[in-house]
């Protein structure tokens, strides 16, 4: 049976998360991820096309239609996809990791529909104080959404270390966390040195969190 049995008959154009070779220098850059989106560092989106279980490209915008046209038309394409199996990771008594696997390639790249995974899993569209989130390779992706500052540092040290090893997979996506901000633009947070940064969005949310100092 199908990865992609809830498509249509005929090729379908979505969209997907593939790993920046760019941000490693030129030597990893390539004409092929030159035909996306950087939409964080390390993380580019690109279009491809799905025929029953084959996935081709990226195939080039210009090509068909534009950026915009193809990539809300991939997005789309995505959404229609078969939910990834959802399961809840519980870190001490405050912090909850929520894990989405698939079995397609598209694992990671459902952080392009994510509001509409987490309408669908947590009945929330889109967290009052945005998430953490890691895609590491293409069939997982985990989030921790905000809702209490207390929780974040067993979130954000976990999220950490199953990016790091789920990275190591086959088909490897990001080894980083990244802060999803309300607005959806994404902050990375942690550097393949294992070391962390403070984005300026997350520190906001933070605060908002923390509430009134006095």
């Amino acid at each position: 049976m199908s990865l992609f049995g809830g498509f249509a008959q005929g090729p379908q154009h979505v969209a997907r998360l593939v790993a920046d070779r760019g941000l490693h220098g030129a030597d990893g850059a390539t004409e092929q991820f030159a035909r996306g989106r950087l939409i964080a560092p390390g993380l580019r989106q690109v279009m491809v096309e799905v025929r029953g279980k084959s996935v081709s490209g990226p195939l080039d915008p210009a090509v068909h239609g534009g950026w915009e046209v193809c990539a809300q038309r991939a997005v789309e394409g995505l959404a229609r996809l078969p939910a990834p199996r959802h399961s809840t990771l519980r870190v001490g008594a405050d912090a909850r990791i929520e894990t989405y696997v698939s079995d397609d390639v598209f694992g990671a790249s459902r952080l392009l529909v994510l509001d509409g995974l987490l309408a669908a899993t947590l009945r929330i569209e889109r967290p009052e104080h945005g998430v953490l989130v890691i895609a590491p390779n293409r069939h997982l992706l985990a989030v921790h959404v905000l809702e209490r500052i207390e929780a974040v540092p067993a979130a954000l040290q976990l999220l950490g270390e199953l990016a790091v090893v789920e990275h190591r997979i086959a088909d490897p996506v990001s080894p980083w966390v990244y802060y999803r901000a309300p607005d959806t633009r994404l902050s990375l947070l942690t550097a393949s040195d294992g070391g962390a940064g403070l984005a300026r969005r997350f520190g906001e949310a933070l605060t908002r969190m923390a509430g009134p100092t006095g």
